[in-house]
């Protein structure tokens, strides 16, 4: 009896971690006079089925047509029930999720996914409140192709400055991908204030430079 038990649990589960796929079967009274198609898209990670299952529950009320849910990290490169939702919807359809870190890991796959999106006559919106309507889809298209325009400036700018600090730290001779190489002038002042008694913090106080890096001058002193 006991082995069934368990049997049944683990069946439960593993039917539960299986991608949901809810589809309403009569029309609610206020979708009889829609002429598009509400779809939904729940996600969750491992294990949080209640979270997962609150989500349907929302797009349910929300008046989802069909729900497409699936228990998956954000992380992953790959959705398959949100490709299926994605292809599900046609021209004046909407989609339809509780919050956007739902369905988008970034700004940028956001912008990326909405522009085309408004491009297909197609709207975004989320039960917390956001809305990017396909109404006159070519401002709207516009205002986020300005948006995912400004989040690459600000990408390549960074990059750019990570680049200009490489090419400074070659010029000056530093060490790239570390602390700054500590010159012989200073390694001799590490040395020579060790042979006269100071401690390791005492040292630091007195040149500014890292315990690690006094420990490895003293070291390689020694060795030398």
């Amino acid at each position: 009896m006991f082995f069934y038990c368990i049997f049944d649990t683990v069946k439960n589960i593993c039917n539960k971690t299986l991608p949901f796929q809810f589809k309403r079967k009569h029309l609610l009274l206020s979708d009889k006079t829609k002429s598009f198609k509400s779809i939904g898209y729940a996600r969750a990670i491992e294990s949080e089925f209640d979270y997962l299952d609150q989500q349907i529950e929302s797009l349910k009320k929300e008046g989802c047509d069909l729900v497409f849910s699936e228990l998956i990290s954000l992380e992953a490169e790959i959705k398959p029930q949100l490709n299926k939702a994605f292809s599900s919807l046609s021209k004046g359809d909407e989609l339809i999720v509780t919050q956007l870190d739902r369905a988008f890991s970034n700004k940028k796959d956001c912008l990326i996914t909405i522009n085309k999106l408004i491009n297909n006559d197609i709207r975004l919106r989320t039960i917390s409140g956001f809305l990017a309507d396909n109404y006159s889809s070519k401002i709207n298209s516009s205002i986020f192709n300005i948006l995912y325009e400004l989040d690459t400036l600000e990408e390549n700018y960074l990059l750019e400055r990570k680049k200009e600090h490489v090419i400074r730290r070659k010029l000056l001779g530093n060490n790239l991908g570390g602390r700054p190489k500590i010159s012989p002038l200073k390694e001799s002042l590490v040395l020579r204030l060790r042979n006269e008694g100071y401690s390791y913090r005492s040292i630091r106080t007195q040149t500014g430079i890292a315990l690690s890096t006094i420990r490895r001058i003293i070291l390689d002193g020694e060795e030398r």
